[in-house]
């Protein structure tokens, strides 16, 4: 060590030997001197030395270890973190364990970070009209485990460079703007002004281009919809309807701003003045007519009905989704409308179960709680800001409805429809999703960039995120997801919810290890991987024999779902991961997970062997009781013992007598609240329950349809229970025809789900039709048994929700060839 003094100031510059400080034991405390150790300087450097003696002079005392790796991971300093990791003989066991799983995903965050960031670039070059190949992705991405900031250097380095190439072209476009708004001699083409202002604003610069040279936009974007002019405060809505409505009335000067555009709009305000005096079917045809007119759809005959007794008559229109843009977010574009007449202020009953509609009264307002639900309210102020737009109506208006419905009003309740109206095309797919996010979620481009990375346009994976978007917006708004909050990468409760969704779709225990494995064992980049590395990550991550053949066994079901990807026809060749940047995530804490899954499986193989139960997984046998019937004492407390009792020797009077016994003074309020909340995947339950029940009805044909992906907040003995006494009703009905089919069909209906029983049998009794089949199944009185349906329906009463009743019900078929019983349960859904 040595000092220096330089001219009459007292500088003092010390310096510490690299070789002193790599062998000082004190080092782990002080981040600096890490950094400075891991990095490439030369040990011989005196600005090397001089570095590494600040770093300790500054931190008196230094740090815990813990503290310091924490502090270097936030950092970004990875090379440092790993240095102490590897090397501190402080670090305790866990205290070690848990940096290296906080480094893991750090690591794994930053290359999404950079993957991210780099994709953001690309898009705003593609989108200006610009050359951008300054970056090399994947060296970038393999640098950012090392040391993050030096990466983020290269892509500021990088924006900058490409924002200078921007500056000249969107400068350009302003100033003809400004020549073509000062030649402007109407006010028609300030929208057209706006939005090409907008466009520039947003990068779009070919797309400004196309407008100002007069074009039509080939493919519009969210950026080139005319935006909705602000309101006016000092005006209320009547006060400008009155100016719209009364032409002789004396109009303030200001009001030239807020003329309709065109006769449509004129006509869409004269039928809502007609609303304010008129409480008939007509006025409401009247308004729906002008609406669909106002909206570009053609001219339809509406019919209005009065719903119950109150002051509003249901009827429709069309136009909101015909658009080219927009027509994939909802088909058959026809909407339901709700009109109240004079001095309405409410809305009818019963509208929270019914799809996304429309409701409009001289009364109404939208509410101001950020609640989504199934009814929108147009008000007068909104009608007011929309007639002044001379074109992109419908987009303007569905921006004003979708944000208060549910987003899945726009992305449907199941992941296919999402796929129907992305679809097969990537840019198509790239700007509806840029759609959704704009119009349900108010978002702009960095939050659709944002899913893309993360989900690479998995539905399934989007759903997740638009869902869990839709709750989070309100409070993050245009920040979330954002670089200065970490990104989606560090959302902790999102990427769980991915993982769990990923992990449900795997189907079972088997699937689940081998999705692990294929994640542990895959090429960090192409996620390539071998059936042969699989199993020998099965073999590294568990001593436990069976652990390759599980693993094995689940390979066929990932292929299946689209979790993995054969190349070529054999069965030995090269799988690969689907690559998304939630899978990149996952793929840090892959081994882990696969280590704990197989220690779980084994562990349950060797109670069973221990015990000789068979597999939980397994239905449990009885030469008198099948495996199908044992499933009607799934509640039962003592099923296990009772049924091992029966196991191999029939099924003795006395454990027949207890079970029984059991079942009936078993009661459904006590079983609630003594089972708790519980979560059960309904397809791998169905997928077994029809199983069983073919083997025990040869006769019956079962095809259940449930999406894979599906779990419902019921405990799984108690909808196993319930399910089976639904099943066992109606295979028992057409197992003794020719064609006897049971339809299952399971769908989502947020915050619903709804599992439908048909049959193809000849239907119930009169007398046991509607409720009174819930009081005394015949069916089951013949065959032995009385109010099995009434004790399911009880059962599943007892499970309901804040949010959803659960429920049995009849339900009218309206199938042309399954005209028998047809029964629903109502469920309430689970979301991560």
């Amino acid at each position: 060590m040595s000092e220096e003094r330089t001219g009459d100031d007292v500088g003092v510059e010390i310096r510490i030997d690299r070789d002193l400080l790599e062998t000082w034991p004190g080092r782990f405390r002080y981040p600096d001197v890490l950094i400075g150790l891991a990095s490439e300087t030369g040990p011989g450097s005196d600005a090397d030395g001089s570095a590494l003696a600040r770093a300790v002079l500054t931190r008196a005392g230094g740090r815990s270890p813990r503290t310091v790796g924490e502090e270097l991971v936030d950092r970004g300093e990875f090379e440092a973190a790993e240095y102490l990791h590897t090397d501190c003989p402080e670090l305790g066991g866990h205290d070690k364990e848990a940096l290296k799983r906080r480094l893991e995903a750090a690591r794994a965050a930053a290359g999404e970070d950079v993957r991210q960031e780099v994709r953001k670039l690309e898009r705003e070059a593609a989108a200006a009209g610009v050359r951008f190949d300054l970056l090399d992705a994947e060296a970038l991405v393999a640098r950012a485990p090392s040391r993050r900031s030096a990466v983020d250097d290269e892509l500021r380095e990088a924006a900058d460079m490409l924002a200078q190439q921007v500056k000249p072209v969107a400068d350009e476009l302003r100033a003809r703007l400004e020549r073509q708004a000062a030649e402007a001699v109407t006010r028609r083409s300030d929208p057209v002004m706006k939005r090409v202002d907008a466009l520039i604003a947003a990068g779009e610069l070919i797309a400004a281009r196309t407008l100002l040279n007069r074009e039509p936009l080939g493919t519009p974007i969210p950026e080139s919809a005319a935006p909705l002019p602000p309101w006016n405060p000092l005006w209320t809505p009547d006060e400008l309807l009155d100016y719209h409505l009364n032409p002789a009335a004396n109009r303030p000067p200001e009001f030239a701003s807020w003329e309709a555009a065109d006769t449509n709009g004129r006509e869409l305000l004269a039928a809502y003045g007609r609303l304010q005096k008129e409480d008939s079917a007509q006025a409401a045809e009247a308004f729906a007519g002008a609406l669909s007119r106002f909206l570009g759809a053609p001219v339809r005959d509406g019919v209005a009905r009065r719903v119950d007794d109150s002051r509003h008559h249901h009827t429709y229109f069309d136009g909101l989704f015909g658009t080219p843009a927009l027509s994939r977010l909802h088909p058959t574009g026809r909407v339901d409308l709700y009109v109240g007449g004079p001095g309405t202020t409410g809305l009818p009953d019963r509208l929270a179960q019914q799809p996304p509609h429309v409701a409009v009264a001289p009364g109404l307002a939208a509410p101001e709680y950020t609640d989504r639900r199934a009814t929108a309210v147009l008000s007068l102020r909104d009608l007011l800001r929309l007639v002044v737009l001379p074109e992109d109506r419908p987009a303007a208006m569905l921006g004003i409805l979708a944000r208060q419905w549910p987003v899945a009003a726009l992305i449907g309740s199941r992941g296919p429809d999402l796929a129907a109206a992305l679809g097969d095309e990537p840019d198509a797919a790239w700007r509806t999703l840029r759609w959704i996010a704009h119009l349900s979620l108010g978002a702009g481009l960095p939050l659709a960039q944002a899913m893309e990375n993360c989900t690479a346009m998995d539905t399934a994976s989007l759903r997740v995120m638009l869902r869990y978007a839709e709750d989070r917006m309100p409070a993050a708004g245009a920040a979330l997801w954002s670089g200065a909050e970490g990104g989606w990468q560090r959302d902790e409760v999102l990427v769980q919810a991915l993982q769990e969704e990923l992990v449900a779709r795997c189907g079972g225990p088997a699937a689940e290890a081998a999705w692990w494995a294929a994640l542990a064992a895959g090429h960090p980049s192409t996620g390539e991987v071998s059936t042969e590395d699989l199993l020998l990550m099965a073999e590294a991550c568990s001593e436990w024999p069976g652990a390759g053949e599980q693993v094995r066994a689940g390979v066929e079901a990932l292929v299946a779902r689209g979790l993995l990807v054969r190349a070529g026809d054999g069965a030995d060749g090269l799988l690969t991961v689907p690559p998304s940047g939630i899978v990149r995530m996952l793929r840090a804490g892959a081994e882990q997970q696969l280590t704990g899954l197989l220690t779980r499986l084994a562990h349950a193989r060797d109670e069973r062997d221990a015990t000789g139960a068979p597999a939980s997984s397994a239905p449990l046998t009885s030469p008198a009781w099948t495996p199908w019937q044992w499933n009607r004492f799934a509640t039962v407390p003592s099923l296990a013992r009772l049924a091992a009792a029966a196991d191999g020797t029939g099924t003795p009077a006395a454990q027949a007598a207890e079970a029984l016994a059991e079942l009936r003074d078993q009661d459904p309020a006590a079983l609630a609240e003594a089972q708790g909340p519980a979560v059960t995947e309904l397809a791998p339950l169905l997928d077994a329950l029809a199983a069983q029940c073919r083997d025990h009805h040869p006769g019956a044909v079962l095809d259940v349809r449930c999406p894979p992906a599906l779990s419902v907040e019921v405990p799984e003995p108690v909808l196993r229970a319930v399910l089976y006494e639904v099943l066992d009703n109606a295979a028992g009905v057409v197992a003794g025809t020719d064609s006897g089919l049971v339809q299952v069909v399971a769908r989502a209906e947020a915050p619903e789900v709804h599992v439908e029983v048909r049959d193809s049998g000849p239907g119930l009794p009169a007398g046991s039709r509607g409720r009174r089949i819930f009081a005394l199944s015949a069916a089951g009185r013949e065959r032995g048994r009385t109010g099995g349906l009434h004790r399911a329906r009880l059962l599943l009463r007892a499970f309901d929700t804040p949010s959803v009743e659960t429920e049995l019900e009849v339900f009218e078929s309206g199938h042309p060839t399954l005209t028998g019983a047809a029964l629903r349960l109502v469920l309430p859904e689970h979301t991560p």
